[in-house]
């Protein structure tokens, strides 16, 4: 197998842990609400290290991808190198509870919410760029497909307006736009991996 074939292998079965993963913490903690909690948080519970091993399998996965995609798209593909670091920075810096008013945020969930927020913020368009660079070889659907992650960060952002700096809380529901999120993003990684196999 070349590389790229390796590397898209590897971006599947790291999502699917991924997603495997997070799915399981919806059981075993079911203390954190889904609809407003954020999936962070479930590194401060019982269950911590397996929110930990979902993040480097998550920093896996778009690394993965970006290696995957390298021959078709060069330096088109390093936002999702950047987004990977996101990712791997998050699961050994744990976020403070959604509750924590910005104000009071300690300097670790501050940090927490840097990597987060590359990963969360950078994967939608660090896959249209992806999506671009590799359009003559592989298509456009990889660019066209990113319109999903976009609109996930999109209402992840109108959901999480109203907090203001002050906090969460049940009332403002970020939980279920930061899933939607996750499972578009690792969508998008899915379909750009198939599209490498399918060539190589």
């Amino acid at each position: 197998m070349s590389v790229a074939a390796i590397a898209a292998v590897t971006a599947l079965v790291a999502g699917g842990i991924t997603a495997g993963l997070i799915a399981i913490l919806h059981v075993l903690e079911p203390e954190y609400d889904p609809s407003w909690r954020m999936i962070s948080e479930y590194s401060l519970g019982r269950y911590g290290w397996v929110m930990r091993v979902a993040f480097v399998t998550m920093a896996i996965s778009p690394a993965a991808t970006c290696v995957a995609l390298w021959p078709f798209g060069g330096a088109w593909t390093l936002g999702l190198a950047a987004v990977a670091l996101g990712a791997l920075g998050a699961a050994f810096i744990d976020a403070d509870p959604i509750m924590t008013p910005r104000a009071q945020a300690t300097p670790v969930g501050r940090a927490h919410t840097v990597l987060g927020g590359l990963c969360l913020a950078g994967f939608p368009p660090a896959a249209l760029l992806a999506g671009v660079g590799v359009a003559a070889a592989l298509g456009w659907m990889p660019a066209i497909a990113s319109v999903v992650p976009l609109a996930g960060l999109a209402w992840f952002l109108i959901a999480s307006a109203p907090a203001h700096g002050q906090g969460g809380s049940p009332e403002i529901r970020v939980g279920w736009p930061d899933r939607f999120c996750l499972l578009a993003y690792l969508a998008w990684v899915v379909l750009a991996a198939v599209d490498v196999l399918s060539v190589v």
